[in-house]
């Protein structure tokens, strides 16, 4: 795998919004916390809109483009999730990506693009954007920078909660549980022999949480794989009434997963909620689901 160099304080940063709109206020409050410590770029069509997408196709890839072309772009950090990047996939020069490589921060629909990376050889951030950057704590504020600035070995999760016991060593892949199902049986999905795969999400009830896991264990995903490290699944619950009916998330995920004859693990401090801890998307990491810690043994960067 190909790590892009590692960042030093004022590198050039170009953010873009590849899916959807993009709220200003949350926007501006993320763009000090990097402006703050690095020359951060972004055009004004950023808060373009059409429907749910930050402008149309066209737009968003020209703006994509751009940024990986550009020779003294260091990063490349998206906006916001929400969706879009799925429709932009077959148009990104991802060969351009490999041979001039550079940081790329997302997450949540940023999770096709963080993939799409991997499968073309180049390492990635699964970490913040823009407009989640800003409420997070300075810890894990910090942790995005040690992830774009630091190359080597070093913690990345603690306290995880051991659902099936082991230690293993494997390339840290996934994201998004709903966008990485999406994947499955597209030119983009990356290659998951031999990986921890590490999963979150937003706002789907248990059942369709259920429904995808379920996909990824008929498509021989799990069979593939060498672990499974769950993070934040938040407001993943019933609507009132039906919700006292229901096995919660945590419940269904543990039934689904817990009958794995790989390490499963949860709680880790990444995604959609209140924390989201960068993390090296393709890098060899190890799971100890003993000490419950996820290490990476060689960083997003070189």
């Amino acid at each position: 795998m190909i790590r892009p160099p590692r960042l030093e304080p004022g590198a050039t940063i170009q953010i873009v919004a590849p899916s959807g709109p993009v709220p200003r206020e949350a926007f501006l409050a993320g763009l000090a916390v990097l402006g703050a410590r690095y020359d951060v770029r972004h055009d004004e069509g950023i808060f373009a809109r059409a429907g749910y997408l930050a402008g149309d196709d066209d737009r968003r890839l020209a703006e994509l483009t751009r940024a990986l072309s550009e020779p003294d772009v260091r990063a490349v950090v998206m906006a916001r999730g929400g969706y879009g990047l799925l429709r932009l996939l077959p148009f990104v020069d991802l060969a351009a990506l490999a041979a001039h490589p550079r940081v790329l921060v997302g997450f949540s629909d940023g999770t096709a693009l963080l993939a799409a990376a991997a499968r073309a050889g180049v390492v990635s951030v699964h970490g913040p954007v823009v407009t989640q950057l800003g409420n997070l704590s300075s810890e894990d504020q910090r942790a995005l920078f040690e992830r774009i600035e630091t190359s080597g070995p070093g913690p990345l999760l603690s306290d995880l909660e051991e659902i099936i016991p082991g230690r293993v060593q494997g390339r840290l892949l996934g994201g998004n549980l709903e966008v990485f199902s999406r994947l499955l049986g597209t030119p983009y999905l990356p290659d998951v022999a031999g990986a921890i795969l590490f999963f979150e999400d937003l706002g789907e009830r248990p059942y369709r949480l259920d429904r995808l896991v379920t996909h990824l264990d008929l498509a021989g995903l799990f069979s593939a794989v060498s672990a499974v490290v769950l993070g934040d699944f938040s407001g993943c619950r019933e609507p009132e009434p039906t919700r006292a009916e229901s096995p919660t998330a945590d419940q269904v995920l543990i039934e689904r997963l817990g009958r794995l004859p790989i390490p499963v693990v949860r709680g880790g401090a990444f995604g959609h909620g209140t924390r989201n801890r960068a993390l090296p998307y393709g890098a060899l990491c190890e799971l100890d689901t003993r000490s419950g810690t996820l290490t990476t043994l060689e960083g997003a960067v070189s």
